[in-house]
């Protein structure tokens, strides 16, 4: 979170994507994918008897949360805009990320197997 707000306070070309169609979409997609994949990590280890789904919409939430304190940061830094289409990235990039933590996390495949391991 704190990489997302220090990257936000400036204007940043990154090279090399300048001639991608919805570059600055991408980006956002995939910074909240990895913020979506580590709330998703800690809300389950959190609160490690929940449900899987449970844990992945806290993650989606706080991820879009801060997605949207970031565009009203990014609305007051000079060379930065806020749109409304980069908060829909940074809401399907937590999705994505927060359901991929689950899809690979050892808990799912236990919860869903009925199989336990002698790592909890």
């Amino acid at each position: 979170m704190a990489l997302i707000f220090v990257v936000s306070s400036f204007e940043v070309a990154v090279p090399g994507v300048q001639h991608l169609p919805f570059r600055d979409k991408a980006l956002h997609f995939a910074e909240y994918a990895v913020l979506g994949w580590l709330c998703a990590q800690a809300s389950s280890r959190t609160w490690p008897s929940s449900r899987a789904w449970r844990t992945a919409a806290f993650a989606v939430f706080v991820s879009v949360l801060w997605g949207l304190s970031d565009e009203i940061h990014q609305a007051m830094v000079p060379g930065r805009s806020s749109e409304l289409a980069d908060l829909v990235a940074d809401l399907l990039g937590s999705i994505v990320g927060a359901a991929a933590w689950h899809v690979f996390s050892s808990r799912s495949v236990r919860q869903y197997t009925g199989k336990f391991t002698s790592m909890d």
